[in-house]
């Protein structure tokens, strides 16, 4: 019953981690895994979700 909340919310706490741990690194980390620092979030969610 609980299961489908339970994983959303763990993938939501993933993405958070993902977006903090990627804020951190210096810009051109970023340019090297193809990002740039104001295109973190779309990074994020154009990964695939894996494990859940």
């Amino acid at each position: 019953m609980f299961e489908p909340i339970t994983n959303r919310l763990r993938r939501w706490h993933l993405r958070n981690i993902t977006r903090r741990k990627l804020s951190l690194l210096d810009d051109r980390l970023l340019t090297d895994i193809g990002t740039r620092r104001s295109g973190i979030n779309d990074f994020i969610s154009a990964q695939p979700e894996e494990g859940c």
